[in-house]
């Protein structure tokens, strides 16, 4: 089984070249390492998040990684299958203004329900700041908890409204 997904065939590499941004070279290399990684051709959560963990050793990245991965995961079938993952990489890396608006949105409206609440704003906000953990420092305010940084959040959201 492992054999079968060992090379791409042409009709992928020409759907992954019409639907991203990828040229034939790239698309190959990206899948040696993504086959690599993942021999299965399927990528988890776990195995997810420990790359997130890797850029983030300071924090927690493991809610945020969960927000993402649902990004990649395309038909929800609990996994990233390799053209998922090449055309969330390609519209994060090399897509337009509108392509990576429309991406982070779905990152942000964490149900699906084509708007983002505050809460969801929270939510994701309480990610970052336990992903980055002490790694960065923020305003002269002091150390942030991610209960601060909502605060912040919520306040400004008054003084808009």
């Amino acid at each position: 089984m492992g054999k079968r997904n060992s090379k791409l065939k042409q009709e992928e590499i020409a759907e992954l070249k019409q639907r991203t941004y990828f040229n034939e070279p790239e698309i190959q290399q990206w899948y040696k390492g993504f086959m690599k990684d993942c021999p299965d051709g399927k990528l988890t959560l776990s195995g997810f998040t420990k790359i997130y963990e890797q850029f983030f050793p300071f924090g927690d990245p493991s809610k945020f990684a969960a927000f993402v991965f649902k990004v990649f995961d395309e038909n929800k079938d609990g996994f990233i299958e390799f053209h998922e993952f090449l055309r969330a990489l390609s519209v994060t890396s090399r897509g337009n203004i509108e392509e990576k608006l429309e991406w982070a949105f779905r990152l942000y409206d964490l149900d699906g329900d084509g708007f983002i609440t505050r809460e969801e704003l929270l939510d994701i906000v309480d990610a970052i700041y336990k992903m980055v953990g002490n790694m960065v420092k923020l305003p002269p305010r002091g150390e942030y908890s991610g209960e601060e940084g909502k605060e912040d959040i919520r306040h400004y959201g008054h003084e808009q409204g």
